[in-house]
């Protein structure tokens, strides 16, 4: 299974962290990385002093926040290989993994012991199927020496059943006779317990005492109490890695994936299409009718997909409880009963049901509180609460049930990459603010969840040609300047100019239904105006596109193309020879200490130091031996094996034979070398893509490069229809797309570059402009020497030029990254021949503010 771009992102930062630990410490480690401006920006609140805990103070403990659907547990599978290896340099751990509950635990081990599931693939891919899985909650468990001494042995637990108190399952902390085995050779230490007598407990916590396990830790927002610390402190863990979508502070969040990454991965649904309703009827009529429409769209898909209704009842004592929807369901309604599935505590009927199997015929799930815990189906599209959606908390479980993609691919009905919500509402517009709440709970930034929110505002047949008016019943006294009132008929009308505190004003004064019928058929309104825009009315918008002589033919200048076609060699890009300086291994007491880039790393027997030497069977080893542990480590795709090989002899031969460094000691510190070795690597093939990036684009002698205005980026009005979009109160008049389709722009509307999008909208130069997402493929892009660069903002001027915006915040300013941007954005307009503009814009530059700036460059 491949990993999504934001799993694998998090894991990168995940294994520079525990590098770094090796090197300096833990609360170092997370301080250097949290500084980073990315990390930072993603971090928010959560960037806090790293938290230890007394108990295990040289523990590294780490929480990455992945939203809900992003795929936590595969990201847990796939860190195991990097915290061995990058912390405890160990070929088999121990693992610990916890989860919040019962339900979870026993889906959680059915997962990682079925050879077939993701999980447990890219676990056995890592330990060469050297895997054992045990159930600690359940009487059967055994764990034999041989079984730690040769596999990986992941205990799955909850922890719950390591609290003292907790003796009706296996109980960790009494003696028990069939350990024995492995106390043969494990002799007391601080933290294990004893009897009465001063003997060693044959424990199952002792054992784990003294492996020291990498603990997993599953929803570790649950797991911040003064009594975990205490557990922990049992367990003598080697490193903590917890995952949860909405981490407290204490948690020493490390990274932090944006909601909007695992809709551009195509793991979830959104937006979230909410349609609010005054009377229960309609709302369940309404998300009928939308399941039926989904089902007809889904049997143009390729796979199958039956589309799966949620209807949450309201509680016995309701007027809509389960009984009496049920009723309307089948009576009123005329669904099949085959077709409807009731699940409440009382109630059990998806217990036993594969809901994904093509026979099955439920299409319908009535239930009060949330489904029961671990019940995920990528089939439920549609959320109908009858409930009140602004205090019921099974609100937002229920809400990520109908959040998950099926098969996490995109489906090509675009109506199939929505989620669904039906609510009822006494006052329209209360229940957005309320999902907005619930989605935060499930890992969503305000402003994310803020613009993934998408109110429908459907007009009646018969409101088509009145859509800016309103007949009231109530008397209305007091009416604001930009409402009309016909005191004949009693109606009143919108303009332009009306405001949500001029529609506020009214609805005091009138009936509560008559406040939500003012304030729905605003929002109508509103849509309406803000959908006009140059996208619409057929504008043409392209941005020519940069071309670069390769192999003799133009080709798109594209980063991977231009490496692809040049020849590189390792070992002139990068020294096979590690002096003193980079890696040196110096004898201290009973262990000794590696020196990487002047940061120290010590080991030792006992462990005193920050690693404990593991043991290794070294005596028959040769460098031969080495060097092929090495190449299968440091595998390349883009480094033929023989010329990987030749360098990693060179290496090794440098060490051993001209440095005179023991290969014992190279080999217990095989992984810390493998990982300097790999970061030469990596910084020679920088140096690669970088002289290959020069010659195609930037060499006098060797460059060709054209524009192609034929040929270019053209945007339509559908090009963003899958992003997230912009729904603060500032309205944009000059957005290609229209005022209502302004993609999210990073910092939200306090940011930095929401102030760049404000100017540019403001100048009277611009005809109109578009904010270009990055890493959208539609998105106008410039290649850099690794990567490619997405422009915040492209604009269309009056005179007809082309104008690219990119906003960077003062902290940038003079980095390598500014410079290479800089560089190919004036190639770019050096090639338009008057046609183009190119400006890198700061909050201040020269004394000139963002707009002054962009009409300095338009003059």
């Amino acid at each position: 299974m491949q990993l999504k771009d934001y799993q694998q992102n998090t894991l990168d930062v995940l294994s520079r962290f525990f590098m770094d630990c090796r090197i300096m410490g833990a609360e170092a480690a997370y301080r250097k990385i949290a500084a980073e401006p990315d990390i930072a920006s993603r971090l928010g609140r959560l960037r806090d002093n790293y938290v230890v805990w007394k108990t295990i103070p040289h523990t590294p403990r780490v929480c990455l926040k992945v939203p809900t659907g992003g795929g936590k547990t595969i990201i847990a599978a796939h860190a195991l290989k990097i915290v061995c290896e990058t912390w405890l340099s160990r070929e088999f751990p121990v693992v610990l993994w916890f989860t919040p509950s019962d339900t979870i635990r026993r889906q959680t081990v059915e997962a990682l012991k079925n050879p077939r599931h993701p999980y447990r693939e890219a676990i056995d891919e890592q330990f060469g199927g050297k895997v054992r899985v045990f159930d600690l909650d359940t009487e059967k468990f055994i764990i034999r020496p041989a079984d730690i001494e040769n596999n990986v042995c992941i205990i799955v637990s909850t922890i719950q059943a390591f609290r003292q108190s907790n003796t009706d399952k296996y109980n960790v902390y009494k003696h028990n006779e069939n350990l024995e085995s492995h106390f043969t050779h494990i002799s007391a230490s601080d933290g294990m317990e004893k009897d009465d007598n001063g003997a060693l407990k044959f424990s199952f916590a002792n054992l784990l005492h003294h492996h020291r396990p990498i603990v997993i830790v599953d929803e570790a927002h649950n797991a911040i109490s003064g009594l975990s610390q205490e557990v922990q402190g049992r367990i003598n863990p080697a490193a903590i890695v917890e995952l949860t979508a909405t981490p407290q502070e204490k948690n020493n969040t490390l990274y932090s994936v944006r909601a909007s990454e695992l809709k551009e991965e195509e793991m979830i649904k959104l937006p979230i299409a909410l349609t609010e309703h005054y009377g229960w009827e309609t709302a369940v009529d309404e998300a009928i009718a939308k399941r039926a429409e989904l089902e007809m769209a889904a049997s143009n898909e390729r796979d199958y997909i039956r589309p799966i209704l949620l209807f949450q009842a309201q509680d016995k004592n309701g007027e809509v409880n389960v009984e009496a929807l049920k009723k309307y369901l089948i009576e009123t309604a005329n669904l099949p009963e085959s077709e409807i599935a009731i699940a409440t505590g009382e109630q059990k009927e998806l217990d036993g049901i594969d809901i994904f199997a093509r026979d099955c015929a439920i299409r319908y799930i009535i239930t009060v509180e949330a489904l029961k815990e671990g019940w995920d189906c990528s089939f439920a599209y549609i959320l109908c609460s009858l409930a009140n959606v602004k205090s019921n908390t099974a609100v937002e479980q229920l809400l990520g049930r109908v959040m998950r993609m099926p098969y996490a691919k995109t489906r090509k009905t675009a109506a199939l990459n929505k989620a669904y919500a039906y609510v009822l509402s006494r006052s329209f517009g209360e229940a957005a603010s309320a999902l907005v709440d619930k989605l935060k709970l499930k890992g969503f930034e305000e402003e994310e969840a803020k613009s993934v929110i998408e109110v429908q505002t459907e007009l009646f047949e018969n409101e088509v040609f009145e859509i800016n008016k309103v007949k009231l019943n109530s008397p209305v006294i007091a009416i604001p300047s930009t409402i009309v009132l016909d005191t004949k008929t009693s109606t009143i009308e919108f303009t332009k100019q009306t405001s949500d505190e001029d529609i506020q004003k009214v609805c005091e004064q009138v009936t509560e239904p008559e406040a939500y019928e003012i304030k729905r058929k605003f929002a109508c309104y509103k849509k309406h105006e803000e959908e006009q825009s140059p996208a619409k009315a057929g504008e043409r918008f392209s941005i020519p596109r940069l071309m670069a002589e390769i192999q003799g033919e133009l080709e798109f200048a594209d980063p991977e193309i231009i490496f692809e076609n040049f020849d590189w060699d390792i070992a002139k890009f990068a020294s096979a020879k590690l002096d003193a300086g980079e890696f040196n291994i110096e004898p201290q007491g009973h262990g000794f200490v590696i020196d990487i880039d002047g940061n120290r790393l010590g080991y030792s027997a006992a462990g005193e130091n920050q690693m404990e030497i593991p043991y290794l069977d070294i005596e028959n080893w040769q460098p031969v031996n080495l060097i092929s542990w090495l190449d299968k480590t440091l595998k390349q795709t883009d480094i033929p094996q023989g010329q990987m090989v030749d360098w990693l002899r060179q290496a090794v031969e440098y060490l051993t034979e001209v440095r005179g460094l023991k290969l014992t000691e190279l080999m217990i510190a095989k992984y810390v070398l493998a990982k300097k070795l790999e970061a030469k690597i990596a910084d020679a093939r920088l140096k690669a893509k970088t002289t290959a990036y020069q010659t195609c684009l930037f060499d006098k002698r060797t460059a060709r490069v054209e524009l192609d205005f034929n040929n270019g980026f053209d945007f339509n009005a559908n090009i963003y229809a899958n992003e997230l979009y912009y729904s603060g109160n500032f309205r944009f008049t000059k957005h290609y797309l229209g005022a209502n389709k302004v993609p999210a722009i990073d910092g939200g509307q306090n940011g930095e570059e929401f102030q760049c999008a404000v100017a540019i909208d403001s100048l009277p130069e611009v005809k109109y402009w578009l904010r270009n997402v990055a890493r959208n493929p539609a998105s106008f892009c410039l290649p850099t020497a690794t990567d490619k660069f997405y422009p915040d903002f492209v604009a269309q001027l009056n005179d007809g030029r082309i104008l690219i915006v990119e906003y960077k915040g003062a902290q940038f300013r003079g980095t390598l990254d500014v410079k290479e941007k800089e560089a190919i954005g004036k190639l770019w307009e050096e090639h338009t021949k008057g046609k183009g503009l190119f400006l890198m814009a700061w909050k201040n530059e020269l004394g000139l503010n963002v707009a002054e700036q962009i009409k300095k460059k338009i003059q």
